[in-house]
């Protein structure tokens, strides 16, 4: 689960700026041209992740029942990737729910967005290359990877329709949590209303039945 509680692309382009500059630096050297493409693949694939859970905590934080939230992070910690069929619809339908989620689609199918995430979410060979990279250790002078400018070039498009998807699931939780607070205070002012009103009926009553009881 990410720490972090914004989506951000500063600190992953400098890092990836950083190792596209090691990366050029380096063309004489055998090995570490390789080690820093497969360090830029890890990290940027890290910020996927990230910035997946950044979203669905998000909705997590919107749950007023503490059990509840705790099986809601509990879900979100135990998937570990970033693909767009298996990991991220999945969770934003566990947590958002699939009314909401069917909601989410209608408002973002019509750009296109949603298509281009699920492009760059369930690119293959990009999966490939991040679990090869991340459960092996480097042992084969002939292994390539991307080189780091790639991977700038990708955070740029993919980031402003996560923040889009993170300001609409925000925009929406927040609407039905102020509707929901709007209804209990009214309920409540209506429930005093009525009590108000029962009992100065009743005092009414009571100082007709006394002048009665005078006259």
């Amino acid at each position: 689960m990410s720490t972090i509680d914004e989506i951000s692309k500063e600190l992953i382009l400098s890092n990836l700026s950083k190792l596209d500059e090691l990366y050029s630096n380096s063309s004489f050297d055998e090995i570490e041209p390789i080690l820093y493409s497969k360090l830029a693949l890890i990290e940027y694939c890290g910020w996927l992740e990230c910035s997946i859970d950044i979203i669905m905590n998000k909705i997590v934080d919107h749950v007023q029942n503490s059990v509840l939230r705790k099986i809601g992070e509990n879900t979100i910690k135990k998937v570990a990737g970033f693909s767009y069929d298996n990991h991220f619809i999945m969770l934003l339908i566990q947590t958002f729910g699939i009314v909401n989620t069917d909601k989410l689609y209608q408002e973002f199918q019509e750009g296109g967005k949603l298509d281009i995430l699920r492009s760059k979410l369930n690119n293959v060979d990009l999966i490939k290359a991040r679990n090869k990279a991340a459960h092996t250790y480097h042992s084969d002078i002939t292994a390539s990877y991307n080189a780091p400018n790639l991977y700038i070039s990708e955070v740029e498009k993919i980031h402003e329709i996560l923040v889009d998807i993170y300001d609409y699931v925000n925009g929406v939780l927040t609407s039905e949590t102020s509707e929901t607070s709007e209804t209990s205070e009214t309920s409540e002012t209506s429930e005093t209303s009525e009590t108000s009103e029962t009992s100065e009926t009743s005092e009414t009553s009571g100082g007709e039945s006394t002048e009665n009881l005078l006259a």
